[in-house]
């Protein structure tokens, strides 16, 4: 835990440093600063993923002393039910999961967790591709979805 505290730690250092940094940087500075700050931003919820990947694979709320994983998120997080639900149903199509033999899964969406985890992605572009996959009809082969959800 102490590598991660220190990662962690380590974030928040380097936040305040481009924080200091804005008042010298030129407007096309700016710019490109808050591209490449967005990119990194739009990257960090493939994390989310992962950590809720392992969560759900590894234990259950009652452990973590909730009745739901909504639960443990709203009471962790400090989020809405909505904001949990989305974040649930985020890394349910975008995190890694597990075959029942144990062997890891790619996402369901592969494509589009590998765009998000590139920072390509935010939230609104997932949301518009989560409503083309739950408005897909379920005759549609597996193939030619993820082949959908590649050009997305």
């Amino acid at each position: 835990m102490d590598v991660v505290a220190g990662a962690v730690e380590g974030l928040r250092a380097q936040l305040a440093i481009l924080s200091e940094a804005c008042d010298t940087l030129t407007h096309p500075e700016l710019v490109a600063l808050l591209s490449e700050v967005t990119t990194v931003v739009r990257s960090v919820p493939a994390l989310e993923h992962q950590i809720l990947a392992r969560l759900r694979t590894e234990t259950e709320p009652r452990r973590l002393g909730e009745a739901s994983w909504k639960k443990v998120l709203t009471t962790a997080l400090r989020v809405s039910d909505k904001e949990a639900k989305r974040r649930l149903a985020d890394a349910a199509h975008l995190g890694s999961r597990q075959a029942l033999t144990g062997e890891p899964l790619p996402p369901l969406w592969e494509a589009t967790a590998a765009a998000q985890a590139a920072g390509a992605l935010d939230g609104e572009h997932v949301a518009v591709i989560a409503t083309f996959h739950k408005d897909l009809p379920g005759w549609v082969a597996v193939d030619t979805g993820a082949a959908a959800d590649r050009q997305l």
